[in-house]
């Protein structure tokens, strides 16, 4: 029950932000709080939490108000610290992050793992069978020479903690760039920081155009590219749904947090219930939110009886699902590393993405994918949806933009422009990865060369594994 109400408090905050921080007042507020916490931190040589502090503060207003009401202030601050703490000499935010005790923590659990696990940043599994599975870390790219860098691949924002934390980045700098794939929107996070200023390329990828620039002012060392883990799908595990018997008007996709606004998909339908047959909703439990609370948002707006429920469902019954379904919709405000609307797209699902979302990539939302809608005219796009999905073309238009082979294509071109341009050689291309749904090697010898050189990473551990 405490539980329950603190998640609730924590929504109903997250709701409203955006009127808060509107208020000039309460931004200063915001704003001094912060700085006061910086401070705090940066006399306990903290840099890392300090920066983090600064830029809590940049996130929120930049992504829910505009970057223009920032302030003289905070700008003056906060570039003045990046060029203290990172660009000056040392990054002593990277330092600092090193010698806290959540990297401690970091280190100590994955060097009990042994060396495999240690090394590719892998939780071990017991009694599973998959030699294909990676970790957070993969190797695109072997280190050839000093004259040809190798390519490491870390996924995830706790990747990038995880990758820091293991490994000394600042050596591993001279042998391979780095392409981080963050699981986030709003770039505005001091985990990307941890990497600013090593003498190695790092390339981020930011399908969202807000967080693209946000990396792209930022310059330095920090190469972003318009790709996101969405890219990376395989059309091959989607079958197309194009000609299946539809049972579902719309089918939303999501866990049962409150954020991930199920209240507004009700009562949305509810608007319309009329002129909608089922709709099919897929979830799991998460930080004890269940399915029995959002079955009390949908008996609030008396939808029940159009609403099918599915919990905890396998891999291979979603995509039945989906492909009965004549659309799917994402209500998200925030969603950095959605996958799901490509699994619509390759699956052959037009999609409604809500105009208040933050961090996929607008690029993809187009007149042959789906379309966009606020939230007062969504029972209006779900009607247009439902009546003219046939005119939509998803699958069709994914397999010529998107998918692993043509994010593999574009990424490697990046990587070996940027290489040229900084006078190295170019002699081998990266290894084919997709994420289904964390990234894998697609061709097992790729995977097998990748495996060959994982041991030259062990030099660069902070601590070696045990046993």
């Amino acid at each position: 029950m405490k539980y329950e109400v603190v998640n609730r408090l924590r929504y109903l905050l997250f709701k409203n932000k955006e009127y808060f921080l509107s208020c000039y007042f309460v931004r200063l507020f915001w704003l001094v709080s912060n700085l006061i916490r910086c401070a705090y931190y940066t006399l306990a040589r903290d840099y890392y939490s300090g920066l983090g502090a600064l830029l809590r503060y940049e996130r929120d207003v930049t992504c829910l108000i505009g970057k223009e009401k920032l302030g003289r202030i905070y700008n003056y601050v906060a570039r003045s610290y990046i060029r203290r703490r990172i660009l000056k000499n040392r990054n002593t935010v990277l330092t600092s992050f090193a010698l806290s005790n959540k990297a401690q923590a970091c280190r100590d659990l994955f060097s009990q793992f042994g060396e495999q696990h240690h090394l590719r940043m892998r939780y071990p599994k017991k009694n599973l069978n998959d030699p294909g599975r990676q970790g957070d870390l993969i190797i695109l790219k072997p280190y050839i020479s000093s004259r040809e860098k190798g390519v490491l691949f870390i996924q995830y924002d706790e990747g990038v903690q995880r990758f820091t934390s293991i490994f000394n980045i600042e050596e591993l700098a001279g042998y391979y760039r780095f392409v981080i794939e963050p699981s986030t929107s709003g770039y505005q996070n001091v985990m990307f920081f941890l990497c600013l200023g090593l003498h190695t390329d790092v390339v981020i990828e930011a399908q969202f155009e807000p967080d693209y620039k946000y990396i792209q002012e930022i310059g330095n060392n920090f190469k972003p590219i318009r790709l996101g883990a969405g890219d990376w799908a395989d059309p091959q595990l989607f079958e197309d749904g194009t000609g299946v018997k539809k049972e579902y008007d719309v089918v939303m996709i999501a866990n049962w947090l409150s954020w991930k606004r199920h209240d507004l998909f009700f009562e949305s339908i509810s608007k319309i219930k009329n002129d909608v047959q089922k709709v099919a909703v897929i979830g799991y439990p998460i930080d004890g939110r269940t399915l029995e609370d959002v079955q009390k948002d949908c008996r609030k707006y008396d939808v029940e009886n159009i609403v099918d429920f599915f919990e905890r469902i396998p891999s291979k019954q979603v995509g039945e699902i989906l492909r009965k379904s004549k659309s799917g919709i994402l209500l998200s405000k925030d969603e950095g590393a959605n996958r799901g609307i490509y699994e619509c797209f390759f699956s052959g699902v037009p999609i409604i993405l809500t105009s208040e979302n933050r961090g996929v990539n607008r690029d993809h939302i187009n007149e042959h994918v789906g379309l966009l809608a606020s939230d007062k005219d969504l029972p209006k796009a779900i009607l247009h949806m439902v009546n003219n999905y046939k005119s939509f073309k998803p699958r069709e238009w994914a397999l010529n933009n998107t998918g692993y082979l043509h994010s593999t294509q574009k990424l490697n071109t990046f990587l070996k422009d940027l290489a040229l341009s900084d006078g190295e050689k170019w002699t081998q291309d990266i290894f084919t990865k997709h994420n289904s749904p964390h990234a894998r090697f697609a061709y097992e010898e790729e995977q097998e060369q990748a495996d060959a050189s994982v041991a030259h990473l062990k030099q660069f551990l902070r601590m070696p594994p045990r046993g």
